[in-house]
């Protein structure tokens, strides 16, 4: 299945993220980075959202997880250096938010939150 994802105008990055941290802080997340110089890896998967920012100062891309609990109790931290661009997924109800991070060498790192899951079975938006 392919999933279009638009490209975001780099003034939105930090809105974007903002208003991501506040839809979806204590969601699960999975972090997957695809790398044509060290492969493919998957540092975060499914721990609970902290934040999600742009620093325009610095120019870095950063997600926090965790921190949240007595089983999560630290915030880990993934952050992109001098990110070039951010694709953003069509939303869905029925499927998990994702986006695209995409640095200066053309490391992709994937961003997945999934919808936490009513008592009904189904995802919540």
């Amino acid at each position: 299945m392919t999933q279009e994802r638009s490209e975001l105008p780099r003034e939105r990055w930090r809105p974007f993220l903002d208003d991501l941290t506040r839809q979806y802080e204590g969601s699960d997340v999975t972090i997957e980075v695809l790398s044509l110089s060290f492969g493919d890896l998957l540092p975060v998967e499914r721990l609970p959202l902290s934040y999600i920012e742009y620093d325009d100062r610095d120019d870095i891309f950063s997600v926090g997880v965790g921190g949240r609990d007595g089983r999560y109790p630290v915030v880990l931290r993934h952050a992109v250096e001098h990110p070039q661009k951010i694709f953003s997924d069509i939303v869905s109800p029925a499927t998990p938010r994702v986006f695209d991070v995409v640095d200066a060498e053309g490391t992709q790192t994937i961003v997945t939150i999934h919808r936490p899951i009513e008592p009904d079975g189904t995802s919540t938006a």
